[in-house]
Formats: structure tokens, sequence, C-alpha cells
């Protein structure tokens, strides 16, 4: 009865510390996200100065006048935008892959678990022989204490 309560208890843990890392990613992404809106937010008013400036100028008959400083901020800004686009899919893939990590490790601890649990043997008659739970009317081993589905104390 013990060992199932260690092993809940450390399935237990093991979850919480994922969610808390999965959460903590799920933050940075909001923080990137939220950053890659503010970015396309000035990438669109650098995009305005520049069409105005053009504009004043075609009104004016000015000939094609270099708009560099623009120009530049312009290019500085799409590169940013790209490295945050860039870490929120690698926040993203990297959340994906830890959380089914995570939860393969699961699967595979308790697959473990089972495999090493005592299995009723068979009698002369060559059936299992099992303590049943008056509780839960699982079949548990002959010497458990408790029954592994409820924890019914036999």
């Amino acid at each position: 009865m013990g060992d199932i309560f260690t092993k809940v208890t450390e399935s237990i843990k093991t979850t919480i510390k994922e969610a808390t890392e999965q959460t903590q990613k799920s933050v940075d992404q909001t923080v990137y996200r939220t950053e890659l809106i503010s970015k396309k937010g000035e990438l669109k008013k650098l995009y305005q100065q520049l069409g105005l400036a053009v504009y004043e100028e075609f009104k004016e008959g000015e000939p094609d006048t270099p708009h560099r400083a623009l120009y530049i901020k312009i290019n500085a800004l799409l590169k940013e935008i790209e490295v945050l686009e860039n870490k929120v899919e690698d926040i993203v893939n990297s959340q994906k892959d830890s959380f089914d990590t995570y939860k393969r490790e699961v699967k595979t601890k308790w697959n473990e678990n089972m495999a090493n649990e005592v299995k009723p043997k068979p009698g002369e008659d060559g059936f299992e022989v099992m303590k049943i739970c008056d509780e839960c009317q699982r079949g548990n081993h002959v010497e458990a204490s408790y029954c592994i589905n409820c924890g019914h104390k036999f």
C-alpha cells in the first residue's frame, strides 16, 4: 500500500513540476506575442510615415528623395519581428516536445511499475488465487494487506 502511495506521490510531484514548466512557457510565449503585436504596430506606423513622405514629395514635385532613415528603421524592425516569431515558434515546439516526453515517461514508469507488481499465482486447479476486495471487488495478491485499487485494508 505504501508503495502505491509513493508512486502516486512521485507522479503528482512530476505532474506539478511539468505543469509549472508548461505554465512558464505559456507566459513566455504570451510576452513574446505581446511584443510582436507592438513591433508590428510600430512597423505599420513606419510604413505610413514612409507613404506620407513619398506622397508629400510627389505633391511638391520633388524627385525621389531617399528616405534612408525610415528604410533602416523598417529593416531593423522586420529583423526584430522575425527574431520574436522564431522565439515564439521555439517555445511552442519546446512546450509540445517536453509535454510529449513527459507523457511518455509517465506512461513508461507506470507500465514498468505494473510489470514489477506481484501478481497472483495459479493455484492447484489452474486458477489464479486472489484476495477480492469487499469494497471494489478488485482481485489482489493473496498476501496483500491493502487493495491495490481502492486502498481498503484487508
